[in-house]
């Protein structure tokens, strides 16, 4: 079995407890900006969802934002319907579609001008997944929020950038280019990941490292001294390295596994199924490349003939709504399952990404950059399937066999 859940159910991660941190940026006061770097696992939209709640006790025109739907979906559901006329939560495709008339294809400069003609105004906003919107969404946003509270609230991890802002990626850069002040304690970094077991965050770490030296793009991490007061913090531009929590082992290192192409779909499907009858009670995601839709389809019909309920979503619309809080099967693409988590996952076709292969050293690293993603979707199991053995399975074959290097948090 590719996925046993009788290894890992004694380990399985329930839902999380605000850490000090956590609270601390979650009851930071109302008025005035205020962002959070986390790495990936590291609880940032549970955070973000907490500090709506908070602000509600201020505020009654609060704006959040994702950029992909299913987190938008998952935060949704997160909030109390009666609160529905106080909060207004959208990807940021859809509030600019709706109040300015703006589409995801037209040309961003217009943003800035569009959102000054807006009589919208929100006393908050907040942004998950901002790694992934453009300096003019930010820009546009501004525009439309209260100069009286000036209330954003960001959270963001760039090393999980699959969508541009190379910019955003260096160490020179900060939010007041952009017109963004962050008082002096208002900004905060997670560096431990709760999510993934130890094993999957090594290998992930381990992958995208060299990716992030050949793009030129610094690592930093977070020091303490004797006492655990913070004595070194990483440049805004910096990525955060992570840190693990040994106790989410469950000795369950990941699987790479070699399969024809053409037999993915069914030893998927039957894989799927023996987990499920193990404990049913389980989340699976099969991510593929977002180019590989003809796979996509070819796994849910496989899935479809053991009649297994399942969700693979055809259009952007198919995205709507909350898949994250209960038992599920998804396939997908992993750029559209940023921000989701699975007990298991499984990677189909890694070697695929070779094939989209560029010179250029950051597109290379964003490619990168969306598999590391795919990676940190797994709780628990993570199994990555190929048919040929190229550069990328090597990657992670030495990734796989070197040396643990992480701290733990």
């Amino acid at each position: 079995m590719w996925i046993n859940f009788e290894q890992s159910r004694g380990q399985r991660l329930e839902l999380q407890q605000l850490n000090q941190e956590q609270t601390r940026s979650k009851n930071l006061r109302a008025k005035g900006a205020a962002i959070v770097r986390g790495v990936a696992g590291s609880g940032k939209s549970l955070v973000l969802k907490s500090r709506v709640e908070k602000l509600l006790e201020d505020y009654d025109h609060i704006l959040v934002l994702t950029y992909n739907r299913f987190m938008n979906g998952w935060l949704k559901s997160q909030f109390d319907s009666s609160q529905n006329n106080k909060i207004e939560c959208k990807t940021f495709h859809q509030w600019a579609y709706k109040y300015l008339k703006y589409s995801y294809d037209d040309d961003v400069s217009k943003l800035v001008d569009l959102a000054r003609k807006c009589s919208k105004r929100y006393q908050a906003i907040l942004i998950d997944e901002a790694q992934d919107f453009h300096d003019q969404w930010f820009q546009a946003l501004l525009e439309v929020l209260d100069s009286r509270t000036k209330a954003l609230f960001i959270v963001y991890d760039n090393t999980q950038s699959v969508y541009g802002q190379a910019h955003r990626r260096k160490s020179d850069w900060s939010w007041k280019s952009l017109g963004i002040k962050i008082p002096g304690g208002r900004s905060q970094i997670f560096d431990v990941n709760y999510r993934n077991s130890p094993e999957i965050l090594e290998l992930a770490w381990k992958f995208i490292t060299p990716a992030l030296e050949s793009a030129g793009i610094k690592v930093g991490k977070r020091t303490r001294d004797a006492t655990g007061k913070v004595i070194d913090t990483p440049s805004i531009g910096s990525i955060i390295e992570p840190k693990k929590k040994l106790s989410r082992s469950s000795g369950i290192k990941p699987l790479l596994q070699e399969v024809y192409y053409e037999d993915m779909p069914d030893k998927i499907a039957d894989e799927v199924q023996s987990a499920l009858n193990v404990h049913s009670e389980s989340s699976i995601g099969i991510l593929v490349h977002p180019q590989a839709k003809d796979l996509q389809v070819e796994i849910s019909k496989e899935l479809s003939t053991l009649n297994i309920e399942h969700h693979a979503p055809e259009t952007s619309r198919d995205r709507e709504g909350n898949v994250v809080s209960r038992p599920y099967v998804i396939i997908d693409s992993w750029n559209a399952l940023k921000g989701v988590e699975f007990d298991a996952v499984i990677i189909a076709g890694i070697d695929s990404l070779s094939e989209y292969k560029a010179e250029d050293s950051e597109i290379s690293f964003e490619a990168k950059a969306g598999l590391y993603t795919a990676m940190t979707r797994a709780k628990d199991h993570l199994v990555m399937l190929y048919e040929e053995r190229d550069p990328i399975v090597i990657e992670i074959e030495t990734a796989l066999n070197s040396a643990d290097c992480l701290e733990e948090g």
